[in-house]
């Protein structure tokens, strides 16, 4: 087995001294995730990954070395919920350097970048060239491409199109031995016709690297479906209900979801509004003050005949349900108006900075930690009842902790719900309520069966893989076919 010292030395080797650190403040910085101060595994190595101009890189060769001395290894992108923790020690790779976005075909309607490009990159390149994603995320520039298809990635346009992981057309991935193989439409690449679709000549292997959490391979390059928009064509609404309307909530978001004519719908509840209207970044007269539960919605819409026909319809089922229209938070926090005021479009989707959602409530309320599951949306009131209980009996219902849910609506008639606490990661008795509450959380969802996303799944404990049977034995044998070593994000899938 070899020392830490002959680890770094073989890093150096390939890499170059200036990619490597053992630095126990990078080590810190690096750990970081959604669930800040929750999980405090620390790498031994860290190693940033550059690649040239034409897509070259190290990878391959740091895995042959990692796996011939069986030494454990995560990928990690920007600020992820988990899955880049490195559970077991070893070797953290800094995958940022590979950002470079290879393609845009405007013709076939793709996109082709490395892994660790940027979302907002992404969709910068696409805009050029008159695209988008379907699934259109805006983060920011933290969050990476490789990460959002390896864990779950959402964005606006869920409720239609589904999860970023189902824009993928092909991967370029690099397994443990190092050998780098193309699937779906980059197994294309090389010919005339070039990666033009995902089917090939063999069964559908896409699947076993998304949302597999890195453990199966590293993503090295991305082929993403992307549609023709413009920002023109998305229409921004936000209707309110009463927290004794839950129901009638739920209701709605079912009518929505059976018509497959709304872009996206956005659940969030008045948490996530208490600091921002406390600093005056919302007129409080113009929201009801019993409002507590909000839905964000998009509309996709190329004329006024198209947005007339979505409108009325949406509009007819949230008013009969008892929803009230609020433009104020449509406005301001979605729509052209926030263009105006500089917050460059979408601002609630930017997580940190001054503009984004969470930094009000930051100011205010300390770091924070999510859990993320999904669940069928036929469950929302119920799931809703029990994590605020569970809230209230640790003593973290209340404007000081923001308890806030920030959910998302999705195309199979399931919710893909987040739970957030915000805490202070320096106050034990705090960041002992926040470990009481997600003991709460992981109790009453592992019993009724959600399937959870964040963060990493296997400090859910055994219950959600146990519930899987024979296929859950059929997985972990193709795992110890690709990674026998079991050095690929040890600890995340078993």
């Amino acid at each position: 087995m070899l020392s830490l010292d002959e680890i770094v030395a073989k890093l150096n080797e390939i890499v170059g001294p200036r990619r490597v650190s053992t630095n126990p403040i990078d080590k810190i910085n690096y750990q970081h995730t959604l669930a800040y101060g929750t999980y405090r595994a620390l790498p031994d190595v860290i190693v940033r990954i550059e690649s040239d101009a034409k897509g070259n890189h190290k990878v391959s060769e740091i895995l042959k070395f990692a796996n011939q001395h069986k030494i454990p290894i995560v990928a990690k992108g920007g600020v992820g919920m988990g899955i880049s923790s490195p559970l077991k020690g070893g070797l953290l790779l800094d995958m940022m350097g590979m950002d470079k976005i290879l393609e845009v075909n405007s013709t076939l309607q793709y996109v082709i970048a490395e892994a660790g490009a940027s979302v907002y990159a992404i969709h910068h390149a696409l805009r050029q060239q008159g695209l988008m994603l379907p699934n259109f995320g805006t983060y920011g520039p933290a969050v990476v491409i490789g990460a959002m298809i390896n864990k779950g990635g959402i964005g606006y346009g869920m409720t239609r199109y589904g999860w970023i992981a189902d824009m993928v057309l092909g991967l370029e991935v690099i397994l443990a031995n190092g050998e780098t193989i193309r699937l779906g439409a980059l197994a294309n690449q090389g010919t005339t016709f070039g990666p033009f679709q995902k089917w090939i000549h063999l069964p559908d292997l896409l699947g076993l690297f998304t949302l597999a959490a890195g453990s199966m391979g590293i993503i090295g390059k991305v082929c993403l479906r992307a549609i023709e928009c413009r920002r023109e064509w998305l229409h921004d609404y936000c209707y309110v209900f009463r927290r004794d309307q839950l129901e009638q909530v739920q209701g709605s978001l079912m009518q929505q979801v059976k018509g497959e004519v709304v872009y996206d719908i956005h659940f969030t509840d008045r948490w996530q509004y208490h600091w921002p209207m406390e600093e005056g970044l919302y007129d409080k007269r113009k929201i009801p003050d019993d409002g507590w539960f909000f839905l964000k919605t998009v509309l996709l819409a190329r004329d006024q005949d198209e947005l007339a026909f979505k409108e009325k319809r949406m509009r007819r089922i949230y008013q009969s349900a008892g929803g009230v229209d609020v433009p104020e938070v449509a406005d301001k926090a979605m729509g052209a108006k926030a263009q105006e005021l500089g917050l460059h479009g979408w601002p609630d989707w930017h997580i940190m900075g001054p503009d984004g959602w969470c930094g009000t409530v930051v100011r205010h309320a300390g770091m924070f930690a999510v859990t993320s599951k999904m669940y069928p949306l036929t469950f929302l009131k119920e799931m809703y009842d029990l994590d605020e209980a569970a809230k209230r009996e640790c003593g973290l219902w209340d404007a000081e902790h923001s308890p806030q849910h920030d959910s998302y609506v999705t195309r199979d008639f399931a919710i893909k719900e987040e739970y957030f606490v915000f805490y202070n990661p320096y106050d034990d008795e705090d960041v002992g309520k926040l470990r009481k509450w997600m003991g709460m959380v992981q109790q009453f969802s592992n019993e009724r069966g959600v399937v959870w996303t964040a963060p990493t799944l296997s400090t859910k404990g055994p219950v959600p893989y146990q519930r899987l049977g024979s296929l859950y034995d059929v997985v972990k044998e193709i795992k110890q076919l690709v990674d026998p070593n079991n050095i690929l994000n040890p600890g995340a899938l078993y």
